[in-house]
């Protein structure tokens, strides 16, 4: 009974024990990252349990600490456009690298560009600005599977050619992970509705 929360009234509180505090604490940094549609893998990735085996993934990596370093200086850098297989960690990579400049109080998005269309397109009624704004704007953005959506005039034309523009002029370091090569993504953006644009 709690005299000050009313006549007859229970009210329970709850404490987290020292291993959720510990949790919390050490999970903090995922706040600074905005998830659209990503795998709780990804969500989880770090630097240090990046696959290194892989000779070919070496670069990559030695690129991605470069750009913490360079970013942590300040300096204005542009991001990372990686091809390869599906499934062969190129979106693990990035979030490695977004999850440890989070701990450092650095916001990002990770966005899986199929689905976060799908979405945009389905919120015209409500949150459309919102999510777009968010998405334009952040510091740090990962468009994850470009190449993967059906082109459109609307999703080429009204929706990635703002969101790339605004973020070239405010340079802001924009990433991006396909499946496709720069060139096959170059003519995957010239068709749309069967048409050659």
């Amino acid at each position: 009974y709690t005299p000050n929360a009313g006549k007859n009234s229970v009210v329970f509180s709850y404490i987290a024990c020292v291993y959720k505090q510990n949790h919390l604490r050490e999970n903090a940094y995922q706040e600074n990252i905005y998830f659209l549609d990503i795998p709780k893998e990804i969500k989880r990735a770090s630097m240090k349990n990046i696959y290194k085996d892989d000779t070919e993934r070496f670069n990559v990596i030695k690129l991605l600490k470069q750009f913490i370093d360079n970013y942590s200086s300040g300096l204005k850098i542009k991001g990372l456009y990686l091809s390869g297989n599906f499934g062969c960690g190129k979106t693990y990579l990035i979030a490695a690298l977004f999850n440890e400049l989070a701990k450092k109080g650095i916001s990002s998005a990770i966005s899986y560009w199929p689905e976060f269309l799908r979405n945009l397109k389905s919120s015209f009624n409500e949150g459309f600005n919102e999510k777009f704004i968010n998405i334009q704007k952040v510091p740090l953005l990962l468009i994850d599977d470009i190449g993967a959506e059906n082109t459109t005039a609307w999703s080429r034309d009204e929706i990635l050619g703002p969101i790339l523009q605004y973020r070239m002029q405010e340079q802001l370091p924009t990433f991006f992970t396909s499946n496709l090569n720069i060139n096959d993504l170059e003519k995957h953006f010239g068709v749309s509705s069967g048409n050659v644009e």
